[in-house]
């Protein structure tokens, strides 16, 4: 399975066990009656099979994701499949395809109009691809990673000079404020040592849905200065 996705899977079993989600249910019921009803976050989205169901369902959820981080990461779970089968589909060429799908989804997610009519989930899918063609040209992170052909292999001394210019620069734009402390770290650690993004997050007391936002939003700010100086 994709580190990825089994990171949002362990996620996710351990919020619809937690009282956080318990709460939220409750909270929930209050404001949104199509979400009143299941006791776990896991019974609330198997109610989606019905068709009847889901899109009132979806709807409630994407109105409160934007105050309400359950709300969006319940969200995020219903369209994980949708995420899937895009990333396999129309993403083929980029094995990283499905991270930044991810954190596009979770950033529109967070975003998303109250107001906006139609499916949630065929508009958030919609956007979230719309967005990753935009960007998909330049990809800082993964050209620049050092890679030998084998684990025995030493990276050369061409590569070696690139991965230090790249920290110079990255440190540089921490600096100047383009990117913070944490988005920092998150890259330097998961792009240039490798580090699974899971072990990253749990470092920072985040989970790996938040860092790969983090890391995604950082990025973006990132390409048009990489590009120029290329």
């Amino acid at each position: 399975m994709n580190k990825t996705l089994a990171a949002l899977d362990r996620e996710w079993a351990e919020l619809d066990r937690s009282r956080t989600a318990r709460v939220a249910l409750t909270r929930w019921a209050q404001a949104e009656p199509a979400l009143a009803g299941p006791a776990t976050l896991g019974a609330l989205l198997a109610r989606r099979r019905d068709p009847g169901a889901a899109p009132t369902i979806l709807a409630a959820l994407a109105r409160l994701a934007s105050d309400d981080e359950v709300a969006a990461r319940t969200l995020l779970q219903a369209l994980v499949p949708g995420l899937v089968r895009l990333a396999s589909t129309a993403c083929t060429d980029d094995p990283l395809a499905l991270d930044e799908l991810i954190s596009l989804a979770w950033e529109r997610i967070r975003t998303y109009p109250r107001t906006r009519n139609g499916s949630v989930a065929a508009n958030v899918l919609w956007d979230v691809r719309k967005r990753y063609r935009e960007h998909r040209s330049i990809d800082v992170p993964s050209a620049v990673t050092p890679r030998g052909t084998s684990e025995e292999t030493s990276p050369s001394a061409e590569d070696v000079a690139l991965a230090r210019t790249v920290v110079d620069d990255l440190v540089a734009a921490h600096r100047s404020g383009m990117i913070n402390e944490a988005a920092l770290s998150l890259i330097l650690r998961t792009r240039l040592c490798e580090v699974p993004l899971e072990t990253a997050a749990a470092d920072q007391h985040s989970t790996a849905a938040q860092a790969n936002c983090i890391r995604w939003r950082a990025e973006r700010r990132l390409r048009p200065a990489f590009a120029m100086a290329s």
